[in-house]
């Protein structure tokens, strides 16, 4: 005798196997995002959208998280070498990442049978009525191998192994979508930084010239020089003082521009005392974008991660589907049995079942069909975020492409009104010393060109921002084909 299972069985279960299927809607990918389309409707899910430029565009996608490299900074190269390797939050979002696999492979283990190895043994005696100073002895030893395997005939397993894999495909889109956004805060930070340094080193010079200023106008004070009266003097000083004030400020911003840079890059705070290495005040001027490509919106990681929950939502309605179907259960069971160890796997010791069970749910109440009804909403739910998502990264690259163009323009204004107000300054400040102009003259020429000054920095840190910006908007770097 042996316990192999009959060759019926093993063509059960192959039949079973060949004759499964996998109910719920296969998903399909939403089309392009076409704004104003009137047939956009017409898509169940809401998902729709067209990119203008997908189809003729000089412009492709270049690597994702890489391109600050473009701006040639050994320095900010090592502080996102840094950050990638020390942050926290991207520590928290990788665990995540991990625990997504491991709810994944939990999931895929129901495919397979359970399998188990279990040895008994007894040893038993019971007393001798006859004779009560005798005893029977009895000795029971069994070994047996159990398999049970839960059939996926409709599809459940393979809809939830799908959910759950797509949900871990989100998981690590998230770590990178993570991961861009402290990249392009950490270029901020270190435009911002640059920017400051270039604020204090202007207002020094600012103060340096009020306090010449101070210094001549009470020299002419104490010469007693016509129309030099306390009143000037005391107007010096309030000058000079506010801008010393303003020194203070411009100091304090930028020990907490390096505060939140040591807080990034997971450093005790004030370990960037202070930043020696210089970093273009303007980022270089990029490729004009014209249209907006499809596959630009695509390499987004927070777009991907969108669109992996939306396969996950669709997956889990075929879950819901296949609960309204039987359940198929096989368990074969086998092994040896035997009073002694010695003959313990002899063929006549052996023992072997195989068991299938079918069971179905007759009356849930509407529980099951409320089930899908409600995973079709959350499909939905998840389609119309993701139409959302697509649409609003249309509206950051254009609102970027705007603001890249507005403020390369005004800088160049600003500049040329900067270059104007330090000539008017140096100007003012020889006419006053030759007796030629008032000192009020001198004093609203050098506010003009501190204020100069500070709107044409403002200017350059926003078009910092823009850029940093547009790659947030763009998923990453472009380049021209042409």
């Amino acid at each position: 005798m042996t316990i192999l299972p009959p060759v019926g069985a093993v063509v059960l279960l192959a039949s079973l196997l060949l004759v499964s299927c996998t109910l719920g809607p296969d998903y399909q990918r939403p089309s392009t995002l076409a704004i104003g389309d009137s047939d956009s409707s017409s898509d169940s899910t809401g998902a729709t959208y067209r990119g203008a430029a997908s189809q003729n565009s000089n412009l492709v996608p270049s690597a994702q998280l890489d391109w600050w490299r473009a701006y040639n900074d050994p320095l900010l190269d090592q502080w996102v070498g840094h950050l990638l390797a020390e942050n926290l939050d991207l520590r928290s979002a990788a665990e995540r990442i991990v625990q997504a696999r491991e709810r994944a492979v939990i999931v895929g283990g129901e495919r397979w049978p359970s399998v188990g190895l279990g040895l008994d043994g007894k040893r038993s005696f019971t007393p001798d009525f006859i004779q009560p100073s005798e005893r029977s002895y009895r000795t029971d030893i069994s070994v047996g191998l159990g398999i049970s395997w839960q059939a996926d005939l409709f599809g459940k397993v393979r809809r939830s192994v799908e959910a759950a894999q797509y949900q871990s495909l989100a998981n690590e889109a998230d770590y990178l979508a993570l991961q861009h956004s402290l990249v392009a805060e950490l270029v901020r930070l270190r435009a911002s930084v640059a920017v400051s340094q270039r604020e204090l080193a202007v207002q020094t010079d600012i103060v340096a010239s009020r306090q010449r200023t101070l210094d001549t106008v009470q020299r002419r004070y104490q010469l007693g020089v016509k129309n030099t009266t306390a009143l000037s003097v005391y107007t010096a000083e309030e000058n000079i003082a506010s801008a010393q004030a303003q020194l203070m400020v411009l100091n304090r911003q930028l020990t907490e521009n390096l505060l939140v840079l040591d807080t990034l890059l997971n450093q005790r705070p004030g370990t960037l005392a202070q930043v020696e290495t210089a970093f273009p005040l303007l980022p270089i001027r990029g490729a004009v974008i014209v249209d907006i490509p499809a596959a630009l919106l695509d390499q987004r990681p927070d777009i991907r991660g969108s669109e992996f929950r939306l396969m996950a939502s669709n997956a889990q309605v075929g879950v819901a589907m296949a609960d309204l179907f039987p359940d198929l259960s096989l368990s074969l069971n086998g092994g040896f049995a035997s009073d002694q160890w010695g003959g313990l796997f002899d063929n006549n010791n052996a023992f072997g079942s195989l068991t299938g069970q079918i069971t179905t749910r007759l009356f849930e109440g509407g529980r099951l069909r409320a089930q899908i009804r409600l995973r079709e909403s959350e499909l939905r739910e998840q389609a119309a975020q993701y139409a959302k998502l697509v649409l609003n990264a249309l509206a950051e690259v254009e609102t970027a492409l705007v603001q890249e163009r507005y403020f390369a323009e005004q800088v160049t204004l600003l500049q040329r009104g900067t270059t104007a107000a330090r000539k008017a300054e140096a100007l003012a400040e020889q006419r006053y010393q030759q007796g030629i102009s008032p000192l009020l003259v001198l004093l609203e020429a050098q506010r003009r060109r501190q204020n100069s000054e500070r709107s044409l920095l403002a200017s350059q840190r926003a078009s910092w921002q823009a850029r940093v910006d547009l790659h947030l908007a763009l998923g990453g770097d472009w380049v021209n084909k042409t």
